[in-house]
Order: C-alpha cells, then sequence, then structure tokens
C-alpha cells in the first residue's frame, strides 16, 4: 500500500510504500515540495513524475547520507514535469526553473538547455518558447543537425532522440525558415553533408514557391 505525507506548506515529508521495488513515482497534485532523503529507502524508483503545483527542486533532494555517513545518490535518473523529461543532474534547479517559469535565461550548455525548450515549445506551443526559438533558431538548427550526425555515424543518440523527426517538425511548422532565411540553412546541410534534411529544405522551398 501506498502512502504520501504532506505538511501544511505543501512538503511530501515521508513515502511509504510496501512494494521496496517500485521503479516509478508520482507525487500527487498539491505537493510543492520534497523533504531531503525522502526516497533512500526505494532504490530502484528510476522516473520521478512530479505534480503541477510543485514549486521548487534541488539536486540535494536526491542525495541522502547513508549508515555509513558518506553521501549517496537516489536512484532517479528521470523527471517528468509538466510533460517535460530531464536529469536531476547538477544543474537540476535550472531546468526546473526553465520548465516552471519559461524563463530561458539561465546559462546552461545547448545539450542541457535546447531539449527542454524544444519539449516544451511541442508541449505547449506557447508565444515565449516559440518567440525564444525564433530568436536563436540558427543554434538550435545547428544543434540539432549535430544530433543527427552523431546518430546517423554512431547509431545512437547523445542528448536528443528523433533529431530528423523534430528538424521536419519545424521545418514544416513555417514558423521558423522563411523565404528569406532558407537558403541560409540549405548550405548550412549541404556543408555538413546532412542529405536527408538537405532535401527536406528544398522539398520545402519548392512546396512554399520560395
Amino acid at each position: 500500500m501506498e502512502k504520501f505525507e504532506i505538511d501544511a506548506e505543501g512538503t511530501l515529508t515521508a513515502y511509504h510504500n510496501e512494494n521496496k521495488d517500485i521503479t516509478e513515482l508520482t507525487v500527487p497534485d498539491g505537493v510543492k515540495y520534497l523533504n531531503k532523503s525522502i526516497f533512500k529507502e526505494y532504490g530502484n524508483i528510476g522516473t520521478l513524475i512530479l505534480p503541477d503545483s510543485f514549486q521548487y527542486i534541488e539536486r540535494k533532494d536526491f542525495i541522502y547520507v547513508s549508515p555509513s555517513r558518506s553521501l549517496c545518490h537516489a536512484s532517479v535518473h528521470t523527471v517528468i514535469y509538466r510533460g517535460v523529461k530531464f536529469s536531476p543532474s547538477f544543474y537540476v534547479r535550472d531546468i526546473f526553473v526553465m520548465i516552471r517559469d519559461k524563463d530561458y535565461s539561465c546559462v546552461l550548455s545547448h545539450d542541457l538547455k535546447y531539449p527542454v525548450i524544444l519539449q516544451i515549445y511541442f508541449n505547449d506551443g506557447d508565444d515565449i518558447t516559440t518567440a525564444y526559438i525564433k530568436k536563436n533558431f540558427k543554434k538550435f538548427f545547428v544543434f540539432l543537425i549535430n544530433e543527427l550526425d552523431v546518430q546517423n555515424r554512431l547509431g545512437f543518440s547523445m542528448h536528443i532522440k528523433d533529431a530528423l523527426n523534430i528538424i521536419e517538425r519545424l521545418v514544416k511548422s513555417g514558423k521558423f525558415i522563411t523565404k528569406r532565411n532558407i537558403e541560409t540553412y540549405i548550405k548550412i546541410v549541404d556543408e555538413k553533408e546532412c542529405y536527408e534534411v538537405f532535401d527536406m529544405l528544398n522539398e520545402y522551398k519548392e512546396e512554399n514557391n520560395f
């Protein structure tokens, strides 16, 4: 049987489950914070799903002190918040705030920042996120092309899955590739020898009479 203990401030202070081997945990709506070390007895929780009500998270929420007084990391490798998946890495607080507030001013490497922003865009399609991607589209595009190149050469994804599908969705949305800039992107993929996207852009150019 599963039981959540939540205090008046919305902090999840304790979690109880007869199944110690639970691999995915959904935190109930209304919870705003996690008590540190709350999941230390559940070493197989790989995915933690947070409610929209959640307000704040830090890396230390996934670290606890073992009986031997050494620091241990919880097994959680994927956090899902508002439909966005991310890792509870050293930068988990910045990523969380970025999702919560749609504030993209934080300084993070592209491999941490762009996959999250793209998820937000495809989930919500809101004006703030669309405007940010549009302003920085060349950087997003090159990032995705590099990801696709790794997938094609090595057969696995580095930081983002299905890069080709994401590029296609962005191109066909009509919001980012225009008559004014399409030659710039055709040149980029030509130089990268990314012929899948090269053909895609030329087809898009022909369909729209650019």
